[in-house]
């Protein structure tokens, strides 16, 4: 049986640090999301991304910005 794939926010990083950084500061705020290996349509030094639904895509961006959190690039992919 095929996975019906669904359109995601997916954000970058170039280190662990980072991406740790991402999924406390979510944890704390109650941002939605979780950390996940990075997927093969993008290529990011981390092995890790923070994945949230699309519709998330502007808060997920608005609380990166807000909170200084350190990441490569914001991505839309259908995973």
């Amino acid at each position: 049986m095929l996975k019906t794939k669904v359109s995601c926010t997916v954000v970058s990083f170039s280190n662990m640090t980072s991406a740790l950084a991402m999924e406390e500061a979510c944890r704390k705020y109650g941002m939605p999301g979780s950390i996940i290996p990075v997927p093969n349509q993008i290529t990011a030094s981390c092995g890790f991304a923070w994945r949230a639904s699309a519709e998330d895509r502007e808060k997920i961006e608005d609380f990166l910005k807000e909170k200084g959190l350190t990441f490569d690039q914001v991505y839309t992919l259908e995973l």
